[in-house]
């Protein structure tokens, strides 16, 4: 069973990264497979559940990554501001690339409210290292490291979320997405320039 859903994993992934998200069909994953569509069922509720799944890994090692990355950096602020763009550019990508409607994206955040959850701890857990580690050397004030984390994590989640809600049904263009990427950043430089001393 659990081969025949990691092939079933592996077709899929490939179809909707070659042909991307809205033309490739539950038909196109069973032919790629040779299973009838109703067997597909079996492993799947939906071709929402299939996407999810066959990229779920690589979500998580993107994070990962992007962590690793900006840990390259010496200060604080620049590894939170590193990591939100290559986060924003991650986002860019998914949608452009793979052809992913926006209202699917959201969609699959709430059917997988679980697996975004973990991700989205990461990435909280990631801003609170970088503060207390700005506290520590004297760059930033003391303050609540975890409120302050999950500020950052709620207002770029909010100013992505709220432009992404333009889009439900098209698909932003690069000019979009600096727009988008722009009023992020913008606004959180506002919350670190406020931890500074």
């Amino acid at each position: 069973m659990e081969e025949k859903k990691h092939q079933i994993l592996e077709a899929s992934k490939n179809l909707f990264s070659r042909l991307g998200y809205n033309k490739t069909s539950v038909d196109d994953i069973s032919q790629a497979v040779g299973m009838k569509k109703s067997s597909l069922y079996y492993y799947f509720k939906n071709k929402e559940d299939m996407f999810m799944c066959s990229f779920k890994d690589e979500w998580e090692r993107q994070f990962k990554i992007f962590a690793e990355e900006a840990n390259k950096n010496d200060n604080p602020v620049d590894k939170i501001i590193g990591y939100i763009i290559q986060s924003l550019n991650y986002y860019e990508h998914v949608v452009m690339h793979l052809k992913i409607p926006v209202n699917v994206l959201i969609e699959t955040r709430n059917l997988f409210r679980e697996f975004m959850n973990h991700i989205n701890e990461g990435r909280i857990g990631f801003y609170q290292n970088c503060i207390q580690e700005g506290i520590n050397s004297g760059q930033f004030k003391e303050c609540d490291t975890r409120k302050v984390a999950e500020s950052i994590f709620t207002v770029k989640f909010a100013i992505q979320y709220d432009s992404f809600n333009m889009f439900m049904h098209t698909y932003p263009t690069k000019e979009d997405w600096t727009i988008i990427s722009d009023n992020v950043l913008f606004a959180i430089r506002l919350i670190l320039d406020g931890l500074k001393k």
